[in-house]
């Protein structure tokens, strides 16, 4: 038995071994080398010795399968033929759309023709991810999954992350199989779908969004059948996730084990034979309903082997059956069929969860004792999932929901009548349509005071901990002692659990007390607002904010990331509405700032930057408007004078401290056109042989350049014009957000989004 256990691990560290530093390459020599150490630690018991050896030799084959089955673009990949900012192409629809962010509509696309521009077209292959806005939808028509469309729109490429806790969306393209996008003006129907599962999922969401209204009928679809059935409000799903709930809203292990236990409780009175199939009958249909997801098709092997367990008749006696071994081998199989999915975020949660559910509530149950016996049977269950979930939480998201315990108990008895009964009643509407969205009405008194709750809980103040950066070596490390105090006796004795929870939260929290950089400047990459990060010894300054969607893309994200939660300064260069329209939508987001200083005209405002400065104003933030020559001075000994305002152009002075013992300045010329340089020229203040110069890419004069003799450029753009040259001719660093990503400036070096990805 102990050899399976050896042998499904090694297959999934020779899966994982891929993805360690140059793992695409010499990834193979990590399993080997474990081998070959517990070979040498065990040379004196043959068996374990052979064991050891065959479980490396597992792992370099999983490595090598990895690598065969990553998908890559074929010969005939319609990527290959992008960017088109006009392409036609002819695909098979592949899923149900669903609504994005942004409001446009969104599925997959089976390419198999793309006409050129010539008008000739040529076979291709491919996933394609289309999206689309409504109103350019076919009219009173529905796009269904097995049609034959023709799009018109612009082929493109994925773009990589841009900056630190961006979006990565190649990678997530890559993780589906897919290398390209279509943004699609006009759609077309060539062909009527075939009939498929998505006929059911449509069946019954239509049920109880008739019988529920939109908002409702989604989410009980999600509750139930997961979020592949339904198209929920991105604002309920955002609050569901802030108070650690999404699980409710996904398809996993608590719908599969609910559905055994009714249909078992329905069908206890006939033979095992019956139960047995009709468990299973059961399990198929609503894997399929679900979308055949990775935690439904996990939580279904899994119940499978439980269905044989529990349905076992007293003559054959019940099968002993060993929980952690059918994970393991649910794992293994489902990583042979889909080896991708080990770098799957919710895979990888999916199976943690479980794992922890298993070896968990038991030890927590025992320590809650005094508490009554259902209370504290879900407190443990809570507990369990959420400790062996959180560092992998913290490593890949920066983030968890402070109130997880209170909202899980808090909402459990409406999940589970809400998903019991859910259950039944989309049974019926599968058969029945108008009798389900009858029997689903009553549930509205159910589902309102859920999603009010949830909404409440998700606005009490910090309902998310952002942790910032948590490596993966403290994720490992977190585990390690996981593992050491769930499977080693001598640990539990020694270190116990008390000790245990202290070491993982100096694993967490110690390198937060380690010496941060003297400096950091960051430019990050966005669209048309030059945005700039100052940090300085737990001191946060933020020059511009871009427009809404910058501070939800872009700037939230990199703060985040960062475990910043407090602005000490905030700056304004300029009031144009694109430039500085984000405030508000910062603010909310629950960033706090302790100064806000306007350079950038002051009553002459622009209509976005006028409603972001009333929501500062509104939370009574001190607020100032700069003039020349003013200086701003921070608690780490950064000192920045206005050498122009409207827009606003700053001096900043570096502590000493920060740059080996020499005062330096950079210039932070942000939006300034020629005209206005000219007049910086003439100022007795303008910084000369400086080491930085951060601009927003337009043109420079020459001879400024050669006055302040900047040894780096920063640019928050790529329109560059012909300040590259003088860079260039002059040896001195240029960098562009546009082609590297953010980038991050220190007193040692220089370092780019793009080159930590590389």
């Amino acid at each position: 038995m102990d050899n399976i256990y050896w042998l499904g691990l090694a297959w999934i560290g020779g899966l994982l071994a891929r993805f360690l530093p140059s793992g695409e390459t010499w990834g193979w020599i990590w399993p080997l080398l474990g081998a070959l150490l517990g070979a040498g630690l065990a040379r004196r018991q043959p068996r374990l010795l052979r064991t050891w050896l065959l479980a490396g030799l597992v792992g370099v084959i999983a490595w090598g399968y990895l690598g065969f089955r990553t998908p890559y673009p074929a010969p005939d990949d319609v990527s290959l033929s992008a960017p088109q900012n006009r392409a036609i192409l002819v695909g098979k629809l592949t899923t149900d759309p669903q609504t994005t962010r942004s409001g446009r509509q969104r599925f997959w696309l089976e390419a198999q023709t793309l006409e050129q521009a010539n008008e000739q077209s040529e076979s291709v292959t491919g996933k394609v991810y289309v999206t689309i806005k409504p109103d350019n939808l076919p009219k009173q028509q529905t796009l269904d999954p097995g049609q034959i469309l023709k799009l018109t729109g612009s082929l493109y490429l994925p773009s990589p992350a841009q900056n630190p806790g961006g979006f990565d969306f190649q990678k997530y393209l890559q993780n589906q199989g897919s290398f390209a996008g279509l943004s699609a003006y006009e759609v077309e129907i060539l062909q009527p779908a075939s009939w498929g599962g998505w006929v059911w999922r449509r069946r019954i969401r239509a049920a109880l969004v008739n019988g529920l209204g939109q908002q409702q009928g989604e989410l009980l679809s999600s509750m139930v059948l997961g979020s592949r059935a339904a198209d929920l409000d991105y604002q309920i799903r955002d609050h569901f996730r802030q108070i650690g709930l999404s699980h409710v809203l996904a398809a996993s292990g608590f719908q599969v084990t609910l559905l055994i236990g009714v249909v078992l409780a329905l069908v206890k009175t006939r033979s095992p034979q019956q139960q047995r199939a009709i468990v299973l009958l059961g399990l198929g249909l609503y894997t399929l309903l679900t979308g055949l997801s990775p935690p439904v098709l996990r939580a279904a092997l899994m119940g499978v082997a439980a269905t044989f367990a529990l349905t076992a008749s007293e003559s054959r006696r019940k099968l002993h059956l060993d929980p952690l071994m059918l994970l393991l081998l649910a794992a293994v199989v489902l990583l042979i069929v889909i080896p991708t999915w080990v770098n799957d975020l919710g895979f990888q949660l999916s199976f943690l969860a479980t794992l922890g559910l298993m070896v968990g509530v038991e030890p927590i149950s025992k320590r809650l004792e005094w508490l009554p016996v259902g209370l504290g049977a879900a407190v443990a269950v809570s507990l369990a999932a959420q400790f062996w979930t959180l560092p992998l939480q913290l490593s890949a998201l920066g983030q968890m929901a402070n109130y997880f315990l209170v909202a899980n108990l808090i909402t459990l008895p409406f999940v589970v009548v809400l998903s019991v009964v859910g259950f039944a009643v989309c049974g019926i509407a599968l058969i029945a349509p108008p009798l389900g969205s009858l029997l689903a009405s009553p549930l509205q008194f159910l589902l309102t005071p859920l999603i009010n709750l949830v909404g409440w809980m998700a606005s009490w103040p910090h309902a998310t901990y952002y942790a910032g950066q948590v490596s993966w070596l403290q994720c490992v490390l977190c585990y390690g002692v996981f593992a050491a105090l769930t499977f080693w006796g001598g640990w539990r004795q020694r270190v116990r659990w008390q000790g245990s929870l202290l070491l993982v939260a100096g694993i967490l929290l110690l390198p937060n007390f380690l010496p941060d950089p003297s400096l950091q400047i960051t430019a990050l990459a966005t669209r048309d607002a030059p945005v700039l990060v100052i940090q300085s010894r737990q001191e946060t300054l933020l020059i511009n904010s871009g427009d809404p969607e910058t501070i939800q893309q872009v700037v939230l994200p990199f703060l985040r990331r960062q475990g910043i939660r407090n602005l000490d300064q905030a700056i304004v260069t300029s009031s144009e509405g694109k430039l500085n329209s984000g405030w508000g939508e910062l603010l909310k987001a629950g960033i706090g700032v302790r100064q806000f200083w306007d350079g950038g005209g002051g009553s002459s405002l622009s209509g976005g930057y006028a409603e972001a400065l009333q929501a500062v104003q509104s939370r009574q933030i001190p607020y100032q408007v700069l003039q020349v020559g003013q200086q701003l001075s921070t608690r780490s000994g950064l000192i920045l004078t206005s050498l122009y305002t409207n827009p606003l152009v700053l001096s900043l002075t570096l502590p000493e401290s920060a740059n080996q013992g020499a005062a330096d300045n950079w210039l932070l010329l942000g939006t300034a056109q020629p005209a206005v340089q000219t007049t910086l020229l003439s100022s007795p203040q303008l910084p000369q042989g400086i080491p930085g110069l951060w601009w927003n890419g337009g043109l420079i004069q020459l001879s400024l350049l050669q006055r302040l003799g900047a040894q780096t450029g920063l640019v928050s753009g790529s329109n560059l014009e012909d300040s590259r040259a003088w860079f260039q001719e002059s040896g001195r660093a240029l960098f562009s957000t546009d082609t590297l990503g953010a980038i991050t400036w220190t007193p040692q070096q220089v370092q780019t989004w793009q080159a930590r990805l590389d």
